[in-house]
């Protein structure tokens, strides 16, 4: 059997590189964890081996594709099987509307009502654009409270 011989400088640097090789990897992996208020309102949405917390304030808008809903919000988007008439049920009506059949809008990220043609297109503050129904034109001008 051969004697292994380790001089404590050899150990340092082996050490140190460890350490280093660790603090690399942190700092390539490094993501800044989103401020949240403890008593902000929040739903609990399942979808296949997770759980996921929808922060209200951050979720920009809600679009359905098919069978499956996409949550566009302020740190990710998200994709959760089911039905857009089913989870606008569940959000509170003081923060979203549903703009059109396939799209829930948060009331707090919109920047403007635009006309285009014989239709209207909501502008968000991120600068994406929904489409805004005509029968529910005037609704969304009355929940954002607008003038007449």
């Amino acid at each position: 059997m051969k004697e292994i011989h380790i001089t404590i400088s050899q150990l340092q640097k082996k050490d140190c590189l460890k350490l280093l090789l660790q603090l690399e990897y942190a700092v390539r992996h490094y993501e800044p964890r989103p401020t949240i208020t403890i008593s902000e309102p929040v739903l609990w949405l399942s979808s296949k081996n997770r759980l996921h917390r929808l922060h209200y304030s951050s979720c920009h808008f809600i679009e359905t594709d098919n069978r499956h809903l996409i949550f566009h919000c302020e740190h990710e988007i998200f994709r959760k099987t089911g039905k857009i008439s089913d989870i606008l049920k569940q959000l509170p009506e003081t923060i979203f509307f549903r703009c059109n059949n396939s799209y829930i809008v948060n009331l707090n990220y919109i920047s403007d009502i635009m006309p285009e043609g014989n239709r209207y297109n909501i502008r968000l503050k991120s600068g994406e654009v929904i489409p805004l129904s005509r029968s529910r034109y005037q609704e969304c001008r009355k929940r954002l409270e607008l003038p007449g």
